[in-house]
């Protein structure tokens, strides 16, 4: 069985994100384990006096406490959508946030980690945010943020995966292909040209020669000078439900986002982003027979 891994400080962003991920994994047969994160004030010394030792204790009990009273607040919402079905299990950790996504993710070998993110500072508020933005960079396992806005109906129609026409991202977008709730998706594959390349065409035909045949993967390029307005006018006109992505590095993330966009724009950006670290790549869904792509993954 697959395994989703859930992040949550029990917001309403969090919550609403929930709901998506019990959908998914209604789609893909999966288990959710919910994860809740702590940390604690740091003090230098070890030796504390009894005092502050009552403290801490007492912040711990007060947020496990807190933990207790909100696990059946997501068993509701299980119940609610009507997927009580859906295997749930709930960790408690104290410490950074990041850290412990990532180790749990590496140590228990998850397969997809779901996360909320407010969605109205658009793009550039969700990858260069802390959490979700090091969860991307970092996870050995591609990452779903899910913005408060966004809103699932079950299926997923439109998916736009955006390309340099790397190596690295045949494979991701083959094992994209061949992700179960894609399996009756448009996906496109979409290069927002920044530099007006001349050798453009020629790289576009060699990444495209790898899905010969492959009728629901098309491939459009954008001459563009802004990469967020590209995709989010993109985005708009062809209805996308999903933007996959390979994450590559942060500088690369931060060249792209230094210009000021309008609010209108960022408002528009209600669509959940499928984030595959590069580093994750390799991790992919280990050689599965492709019977779309008569080849091995």
């Amino acid at each position: 069985m697959k395994k989703i891994l859930f992040p949550t400080d029990f917001s309403p962003v969090a919550d609403h994100a929930f709901i998506y991920a019990l959908k998914l994994a209604h789609q893909i047969g999966a288990s959710i384990t919910t994860l809740h994160c702590y940390e604690l004030p740091a003090l230098k010394s070890s030796h504390l006096p009894r005092t502050t030792r009552q403290i801490y204790e007492t912040m711990s009990l007060e947020e496990f406490a807190n933990y207790k009273d909100n696990v059946p607040h997501l068993r509701a919402i299980a119940e609610q959508t009507g997927l009580t079905s859906i295997p749930l299990d709930h960790v408690m950790k104290e410490g950074e946030a990041i850290f412990n996504i990532i180790r749990m993710a590496k140590v228990d070998k998850f397969d997809l980690i779901v996360l909320g993110t407010t969605g109205a500072s658009g793009i550039k508020k969700i990858f260069l945010g802390s959490v979700a933005a090091e969860t991307m960079e970092n996870a050995p396992c591609p990452v779903l943020a899910i913005p408060e806005k966004a809103v699932f109906d079950g299926v997923i129609d439109q998916v736009a995966f955006t390309t340099d026409y790397k190596e690295e991202e045949v494979r991701a977008l083959k094992w994209l292909a061949n992700w179960p709730p894609m399996h009756d998706a448009n996906i496109h594959c979409l290069h927002v040209d920044l530099k007006h390349t001349d050798d453009l065409t020629n790289r576009m035909d060699i990444f495209s020669g790898n899905f010969t045949g492959q009728k629901n993967v098309g491939f459009s390029v954008v001459d563009h000078t802004h990469f967020e307005k590209a995709i989010v006018q993109f985005i708009a006109e062809k209805k996308i439900d999903l933007l996959a992505m390979v994450i590559h590095k942060r500088n690369f993330l931060k060249e792209l986002f230094t210009y000021s966009f309008t609010k209108s724009l960022s408002y528009h950006l209600t669509t959940p982003i499928l984030a595959i670290p590069e580093s994750a790549i390799h991790n992919l869904s280990p050689a599965i027979e492709d019977r779309r792509f008569g080849l091995s993954v």
